[in-house]
């Protein structure tokens, strides 16, 4: 709307009235949002908590029970034990197992279409009607002008003048429909597409099935490190109270000091809270692995074997790459993806080509009483039977949808050009992964024999500083330090062949390759952890 003024002495009452107006409005306005943005009081969360309820109240939940695992297998527990109880009672791989099981029912739900399909519907009950019309002869259809008026239109029927009537009658009516599709051009591309998806729920299963076994070794090879640790971390803490109760008797000598004193304590504090930590680490390795066994409440579990070497990896790096290429589901698993996408694209495109469907129907009505007109034909004792059959070729298919098929086909192109170019990058990941854990267990041989020779240095080290120190030679600084090289030395150990084992149990989950034992490197490692505690010495 647009105004235009002529006068310029309009202008300060324009002016005015607008200013009224935009402060009325500002003034509505303000209210309005002070309304909107005022905060909704919200019910208490007892009255909504009932709706969110997933499961109705009382009822047991669909949970499969399994017995507890007894206690002596726990307290003994080896590796291949706890893989195989794993894969028994886990519930992700009987999960997959059973989305396996629905991936073959949906391909026979496929092959099906192959058959002819019968069908038959049953109708049968108590049909009426009431008719009324503003005019005479209604019921009959014949015009009454023709026969006049006075006593010759007396003894005429009565039901020339009708002008309503009723009808009701009984009556069923049965269908049977049996139809075959002889040539569905979807039909083939649809059992192929479900063929790849069983493909690819096989690969799932058996994925979940290796990563499960993975992660069991994995949580196994973690408790082993967690309970050295506990036991190498009570030795140093007890080497810690020997040296500290040494260091409190030099001093009642005269030959110590307080801050030899305060040195020990800070020592002893160090490893203390080192032995808390693995304590700690325990028991969440050991929460880890029960689940797994799908065990989780259970406690009390105790490797049958100490951390230790597993072995070596003898084959060479092309023999792993190769044997992981063709070992690899989750290759496979893109594969089956890229040939769905494929057969997706004949399905999308079938929608132009004909469908041939044979088609044979029964149509029979069975009918009791007239059920045409009203009075004076409606007789009860009436029966009636309509028969209708027809069999016939029939062809359709769709000409134009305005590219909309098309279209979706070549969507399916691209996701089926995605997943093929994910294949490619999947095969890159499983040779980087293979490359990577091959690397840390030739490299990791090295460390873990060098980090065994590390431990015995410290500890004799620790030893004979202690002796001097005992002696009179030497100074709590020299004990100190040794304590704290003979620390770092046990931890850099136990971390050093707990990564070796794990990327053992890696490289044979990646290629489905074992480990061989490795007597030479067991020899040369020992057992260093056996050398820490000091006590010995001064017995």
């Amino acid at each position: 709307m647009t105004f235009v003024f002529r006068r310029c002495f309009y202008l300060p009452l324009l002016i005015s009235l607008i200013a009224e107006c935009a402060f009325v409005d500002r003034g509505a306005l303000a209210d309005e949002a002070n309304s909107a943005l005022a905060p909704e009081t919200l019910p208490p969360a007892e009255k909504v908590q009932a709706l969110g309820a997933g499961w109705p109240a009382g009822m047991p939940l669909p949970i499969e029970s399994f017995p507890d695992l007894p206690e002596a297998v726990l307290a003994n527990l080896d590796m291949e034990t706890a893989v195989r109880l794993a894969e028994e009672r886990n519930p992700t791989i009987r999960e997959n197992y059973q989305r396996l099981i629905a991936s073959q029912n949906q391909l026979g739900s496929a092959y099906a279409t192959w058959w002819p399909t019968v069908d038959a519907n049953l109708n049968f009950g108590w049909y009426g009607e009431n008719a009324f019309y503003n005019y005479a002869g209604a019921t009959s259809g014949i015009d009454q002008s023709i026969y006049g008026g006075g006593d010759s239109a007396a003894v005429l029927p009565s039901y020339l003048f009708d002008r309503s009537f009723t009808s009701s009658y009984w009556q069923g009516v049965s269908t049977l429909d049996i139809n075959w599709k002889l040539y569905d051009p979807e039909r083939g591309p649809q059992i192929w597409k479900n063929k790849y998806i069983v493909r690819e729920s096989s690969s799932d299963y058996i994925i979940s099935r290796r990563d499960n076994a993975l992660r069991t070794q994995e949580a196994f090879v973690r408790l082993q490190a967690s309970i050295a640790g506990i036991k190498t971390s009570q030795q140093l803490v007890d080497n810690d109270q020997f040296l500290l109760s040494l260091a409190q008797a030099r001093k009642r000598l005269g030959v110590a000091s307080d801050l030899d004193i305060a040195k020990q304590l800070t020592v002893l504090r160090s490893d203390q809270v080192n032995l808390v930590n693995a304590k700690q680490d325990a028991l969440i390795d050991e929460a880890k692995l029960v689940e797994l066994l799908n065990a989780p409440l259970q406690k009390g579990v105790s490797p049958s074997t100490p951390l230790k070497p597993l072995g070596a990896w003898s084959a060479s790096l092309d023999a792993t790459v190769q044997s992981a290429l063709g070992y690899r589901k989750v290759i496979e698993k893109q594969l089956a993806i890229v040939q769905q996408n494929e057969s997706q694209v004949q399905i999308d495109l079938a929608i132009y080509r004909p469908t041939i469907e044979l088609v044979n129907s029964l149509y029979w009505t069975k009918g009791l009483g007239y059920n045409n007109l009203g009075p004076p034909w409606i007789i009860e004792s009436a029966r009636s039977d309509l028969w209708n059959a027809q069999s016939l070729l029939q062809v359709t298919f769709t000409g134009f949808d305005g590219g909309r098929a098309r279209m979706e086909a070549e969507a399916s192109k691209s996701r089926a050009r995605a997943a093929a170019a994910k294949v490619n990058q999947t095969i890159n990941s499983v040779i980087a992964e293979v490359r990577e854990y091959f690397s840390r267990a030739q490299q990791g041989r090295e460390a873990v024999l060098a980090a065994s020779k590390r431990v015995r240095a410290a500890s004799d080290s620790l030893k004979l500083q202690s002796m001097r120190f005992r002696a009179g030679y030497g100074t709590i600084t020299d004990v100190v330090q040794s304590q704290q090289d003979l620390t770092q030395a046990v931890g850099s150990y136990i971390t050093q062949l707990s990564d070796y084992n794990l990327a053992l149990v890696n490289l044979s989950r990646s290629s489905g390759l074992s480990f061989a034992a490795d007597p030479d490197l067991m020899q040369q490692v020992g057992n260093p952890l056996s050398q820490v505690n000091i006590s010995s010495v001064f017995r």
